[in-house]
C-alpha cells in the first residue's frame, strides 16, 4: 500500500514509520564539492525534507541508525567519508516576529539561543558538565553573534567540525519586503546590524575551520546579497545545472508512484492517461536554462496522490494551504513594487506566453526593484520557469490559475468589479449536465456590459479580453479551464472547458470555445473575416480534439464568442449539437 505522509519535513519520521520517500541521496557526494552551499527553491518544494536528510547524514550522533534511516537508499551502498562526522547546528527563521525591529532582533535571538543550548545538550557526551548545568542562565543575556562565537570555541576545544544548516533563511525579510518595510530590512543587515554580525561571526567560525560546512536555503535571493557583505563564502548553486534535479520529482519518479497505487483507482483513466493529468496539472519546473530535464512540484503531486491513492482524484488540484503561500508570495511583489505593477506583468506573461528575462541574482534594498528583479522574483517563487536562454514561462496549468486568480482578485479589489457567482453557477451547471451553453451568453453579455462598465477595451487586444474573462472561471470547479490548449499542427484552442476528473458522475459535456473580439478600429470586412474564422476554428478544433483525445464519457461540443468593442456578445453554437453549422453571414 502507498504509504504518503503528505507535508512531512522529518526525513526521520519518514524512514521510522515505512513512508514513502524518493531517492534524492545520489546528489549528497556532489554536494560535497561544494562546503559552503546557497540552495534557493519555491515555497512547498521538499527543502525542509532535504535538509533533514542532510541531517540524518552527518550527524555524528546518528552514526549507529545509518543503517535503518537509508536502508536501500543510493548513499547507503556508496557512503561518502564524511558520513556520520559532523556536529550539526541546525536553525529555522520562519514565523519570526516582524512587528518592530526590537520585537524581530529579540526573537532571532531566542531562536538562536534555544538552538545553541539544543545543539550542547544533544551532543552533551561531548562537553563537561558543568558548563551544560549552567548553560540556560550563561546564555540568558548573550546576543545571536555572540552564541554563535560560543558554539565555535567549544567546538574547536573538542576538535569537532560543525555541519551548519539554515532553513528559511529570508523569511522575515520576504514578509518585510511584502509590506513594503525594506528599511526595515536594510537596518538589521547593515554593518552594525543584528543580522549581519550573526553571519559575520558564521564567516569567521568557517575561516577557523570550525564551521566546516553549510548548507543555506529559502525561497528568494533577496538577502544574498546583505548576506555575502558579511558571509561572502557562499556558492550559490541554485540555478547550477547538476543540482536541477535534486528537489522535485523528474517524471519517471512520478511514474514510480503511479505504479505503487491500486488497479481499482484507475476506473475513469489508465495510468499513463493519470500521468498526462500530472504532466499538465504540475510539471514543467526547469532551474537552469543549461539542464533539459523537467520537474513536478513534489508537495503537489505528494498532495494529488495522497487523495489519488485513498479515495481518487482530488476535488482541488492544489492543497488551500499551498494556495494560501502562493498568495503570501505574491504579496512580495506588490510590496517591493504595488499592485499595478505586478498587474502589469501578469498581463505581459498571459499575452506573450513567455518573457525575455536576464536573470537577477542579487538584489538590494537601497531603492524599489526594478522590472528585472520583479520578473526574477516571480522565477524564484515558483510562478515562471526557464523555458529556454533568456525566456521564462508559466510551468504548468495549476501555476497558470493562480495568475487568473491573482487578476479575478485585482479586478475585485481595484476595479470594484463584482462577480456574480450565482450566474457563473447557473452557466456551468447548464453546460456540465445538459450541453446548454446559453447561459454562457448571459454571462458573458453581463460581464462585459455591467460589470466592465467601467474598463476602457478601445486599446486591448483579443488576447486581453479573454484574459480577464478567463479570471471569471477560478471561481467554477467541475471544469478544468485550460488556455491555449496545444493541438497537432501548431494549433491551439481559445479555451477548452474539460470535466475535472473528481466530477466526471456531473459533468456530461466537455466545451471548446473559439473566443473573437472585435476591435473599434476593425472594419466590417474584418469584423466580418473574425467572425467567420471562429467558427472554422471551433469547428477544425472539435473535429482534431475529439479524434485525438478521450472525453472519458464526455460529449464534445464547440462553440464561438464574438465579444464586441461596443460589448455587444455573440454565442454560436457551432459542432455537437447536431451537424456542424456552415458560416453565417452577420446581421
Amino acid at each position: 500500500m502507498l504509504k504518503i505522509a503528505y507535508g512531512e519535513a522529518s526525513f526521520d519520521n519518514l524512514r521510522n514509520r515505512n513512508d514513502l520517500y524518493i531517492d534524492k541521496t545520489h546528489f549528497i557526494p556532489l554536494m560535497e564539492n561544494h562546503t559552503k552551499f546557497f540552495f534557493i527553491r519555491p515555497r512547498r518544494f521538499g527543502k525542509s525534507l532535504w535538509l533533514s536528510v542532510l541531517h540524518a547524514y552527518y550527524d555524528t550522533n546518528k552514526a549507529d541508525k545509518f543503517d535503518k534511516l537509508f536502508d536501500e537508499l543510493y548513499i547507503q551502498k556508496s557512503p561518502t567519508d564524511y558520513k556520520n562526522s559532523y556536529l550539526i547546528l541546525r536553525f529555522d527563521f520562519s514565523g519570526l516576529n516582524t512587528e518592530n525591529e526590537q520585537s524581530l532582533k529579540s526573537d532571532f535571538t531566542f531562536r538562536v539561543r534555544r538552538q545553541a543550548i539544543s545543539f550542547f545538550q544533544y551532543y552533551k557526551n561531548f562537553f563537561d558538565n558543568s558548563f551544560l548545568e549552567n548553560i540556560e542562565k550563561e546564555f540568558e543575556s548573550i546576543s545571536a553573534s555572540q552564541l554563535i562565537s560560543m558554539v565555535k570555541e567549544k567546538a574547536n576545544l573538542i576538535q569537532k567540525k560543525v555541519y551548519v544548516l539554515i532553513d528559511e533563511y529570508d523569511h522575515y525579510a520576504n514578509k518585510l519586503a511584502s509590506e513594503g518595510r525594506e528599511a526595515f530590512v536594510r537596518n538589521i543587515v547593515s554593518k552594525t546590524g543584528f543580522v549581519r554580525e550573526f553571519y559575520e561571526q558564521m564567516k569567521i567560525a568557517s575561516g577557523e575551520g570550525v564551521f566546516e560546512r553549510f548548507f543555506i536555503t529559502g525561497v528568494s535571493p533577496i538577502m544574498l546579497d546583505e548576506l555575502s557583505s558579511g558571509f561572502n563564502i557562499l556558492s550559490d548553486m541554485t540555478i547550477d545545472p547538476h543540482f536541477n534535479e535534486m528537489i522535485g520529482f523528474t517524471l519517471d519518479e512520478v511514474k514510480s508512484l503511479l505504479e505503487k497505487v491500486k488497479a481499482e483507482r484507475y476506473i475513469h483513466k489508465t495510468k499513463e492517461e493519470v500521468l498526462q493529468d500530472l504532466i499538465q496539472y504540475y510539471n514543467g519546473y526547469c532551474f537552469s536554462d543549461a539542464a533539459n530535464t523537467k520537474l513536478f512540484n513534489s508537495d503537489m503531486v505528494l498532495y494529488f496522490m495522497e487523495k489519488f491513492s485513498r479515495i481518487g482524484y482530488p476535488k482541488e488540484l492544489l492543497d488551500e494551504n499551498v494556495k494560501t503561500d502562493y498568495n503570501k508570495l505574491s504579496g512580495l511583489i506588490v510590496g517591493t513594487s504595488g499592485k499595478d505593477k505586478l498587474q502589469s506583468i501578469i498581463e505581459e506573461i498571459n499575452l506573450n506566453d513567455t518573457l525575455i528575462l536576464d536573470l537577477s541574482k542579487r538584489f538590494n534594498f537601497t531603492q524599489r526593484f526594478g522590472d528585472s528583479e520583479l520578473k526574477s522574483l516571480l522565477f524564484y517563487l515558483g510562478l515562471l520557469t526557464f523555458s529556454e536562454p533568456g525566456e521564462m514561462k508559466i510551468p504548468n496549468y495549476v501555476i497558470r490559475t493562480l495568475y487568473w486568480e491573482y487578476l479575478h482578485k485585482y479586478l475585485e479589489e481595484e476595479r470594484n468589479i463584482e462577480f456574480d457567482v450565482t450566474l457563473l453557477g447557473r452557466a456551468i451547471k447548464d453546460m456540465a449536465k445538459r450541453g446548454d451553453a446559453s447561459g454562457l451568453k448571459i454571462l458573458a453579455t453581463d460581464f462585459f456590459q455591467n460589470k466592465l462598465s467601467g474598463y476602457d477595451f478601445s486599446g486591448l487586444t483579443e488576447k486581453h479580453v479573454k484574459f480577464i474573462f478567463v479570471s471569471y472561471f477560478t471561481l467554477s470547479k467541475l471544469y478544468n479551464i485550460i488556455s491555449e490548449r496545444e493541438l497537432s499542427g501548431m494549433k491551439r484552442i481559445d479555451l477548452l472547458f474539460e470535466a475535472h476528473p473528481a466530477y466526471y458522475d456531473y459533468v456530461f459535456y466537455n466545451f471548446i470555445l473559439e473566443f473573437k473580439y472585435i476591435r473599434k478600429k476593425d472594419s466590417e470586412e474584418v469584423a466580418t473575416q473574425k467572425r467567420k474564422e471562429a467558427i472554422e476554428q471551433a469547428r477544425d478544433y472539435y473535429e482534431i480534439y475529439k479524434r485525438d483525445f478521450k472525453q472519458f464519457g464526455r460529449e464534445l461540443r464547440s462553440i464561438a464568442l464574438i465579444v464586441n468593442h461596443s460589448r455587444e456578445v455573440e454565442l454560436i453554437e457551432v459542432c455537437g449539437f447536431g451537424e456542424c453549422n456552415r458560416p453565417q453571414p452577420m446581421g
